[in-house]
């Protein structure tokens, strides 16, 4: 009976597997419609202001700081062959590139346009902006979390670190769905609509990996 227990435990195991795995390829099938219609749409349009803007936060966001969030992620086939050193060596450097495209992306509006936070996507993008320096600040904490366990615990700052990083994913990519709204001028609705789903799959499915491992932290924390 146990045998029996167990077998069919390893088959649903084996299932749920496939299942995730089929998910992380949809996910990048998303990531990468996004990433290149926008880059088209920016350089087509004469990479002005509003354009570079766009381009960057797509970069920074939805492309780079969504691979370096699943690189832990147990099936993502990229980097499931790298020890685990390797995987934090290639999440920080992601992070970082997106982070600093995200960031930069943000300042434009910020310092050149001078935008007024009267809009959904304007409130929305300078969170994800102020999310994004606490986040790359906490993760340079948790990258020297050994020498500083006498101050702080390891697990206390490597979760505060995974906590704040999908907060900035999260808000960045809910403001980016808003601001395809912008687009409207050159865009049906419709395909404006599609865009905005694509990134909300997208958002979700990047979010299965790391609400795992926040899981995890925190009942490891707890007990």
């Amino acid at each position: 009976m146990v045998a029996v227990d167990s077998k069919e435990i390893s088959i649903w195991a084996n299932i749920l597997q496939r299942i995730e795995i089929f998910l992380w390829v949809l996910n990048q099938a998303c990531i990468g419609f996004v990433t290149i219609y926008m880059f088209w749409a920016c350089i087509s349009r004469g990479m002005g202001t509003m354009q570079l803007h766009a381009f960057l936060v797509t970069l920074g966001f939805s492309l780079l700081m969504a691979e370096g969030i699943m690189c832990h992620y147990s099936i993502n086939p990229l980097t499931n062959g790298f020890r685990r050193k390797s995987k934090t060596t290639i999440h920080w450097i992601l992070l970082t590139l997106g982070g600093g495209c995200g960031v930069a992306g943000c300042l434009i509006m910020i310092v050149i346009v001078k935008f007024k936070m009267d809009q959904t996507h304007n409130r929305l993008g300078f969170a994800a902006f102020i999310l994004c320096l606490i986040s790359m600040l906490s993760g340079l904490l948790a990258l020297f979390s050994k020498n500083l366990r006498r101050i702080l615990s390891p697990l206390f700052n490597k979760g505060f670190h995974n906590l704040v990083g999908f907060g900035t994913f999260v808000t960045a990519l809910v403001a980016q769905f808003y601001g395809y709204e912008f687009f409207h001028h050159s865009l049906s609705w419709s395909f404006i609509n599609v865009l905005q789903v694509v990134t909300l799959v997208s958002l979700v499915l990047t979010s299965i990996g790391p609400l795992k491992a926040l899981y995890q932290k925190i009942s490891s924390y707890f007990e």
